[in-house]
């Protein structure tokens, strides 16, 4: 029997993955959601400080998570994420990675446009840095990278 706890603990701990005191694990990776605000490049160079980067959310999952995290913890304000288009218009890339951000559902906000309902981005050249919006109910938004908002931090 004794054995047997030492194999069941050991396959836990080979299982695990083990997140810093304050970061959440979500899907294998380790994410961090600050307090702090700064444009989006501080933001970023504040995430390299922890050997990361700004998050990648790429996947519906994660998105869900962090948004009941957002909720369940009671965190306010909107939040960067790693994505842009600051390289090419309209290419949203992720910067730790360069591979895409997906566009739609379930990702990025509706909003209201010229001809009826449509997803952001929408920004254009003045919008060019990703954010979990607060007031879209934490789906994508594009935003001018210059506005002050809160990291997530993914390593």
């Amino acid at each position: 029997m004794k054995w047997l706890t030492l194999l069941a603990v050991a396959i836990l701990a080979v299982g695990c993955h083990g997140c810093e005191s304050g970061w959440v694990d979500i899907g294998g990776a380790c994410f961090g959601l600050f307090t702090e605000s700064m444009p989006w490049a501080d933001a970023r160079t504040f995430c390299q400080g922890y050997g990361g980067d700004l998050a990648k959310v790429a996947d519906a999952d994660v998105l869900r998570t962090l948004y009941e995290y957002i909720m369940t913890y009671g965190l306010s304000g909107s939040y960067w994420l790693g994505g842009s288009d600051l390289t090419f218009e309209g290419d949203w890339l992720w910067v730790n990675d360069n591979s895409r951000v997906d566009r739609g559902t379930p990702f990025w906000a509706i909003h209201s446009g010229l001809f009826g309902w449509d997803h952001e981005p929408s920004g254009g050249a003045d919008e060019n840095c990703l954010i979990l919006d607060e007031s879209r109910k934490y789906y994508f938004n594009d935003a001018n990278c210059n506005l002050i908002f809160h990291p997530v931090c993914m390593v």
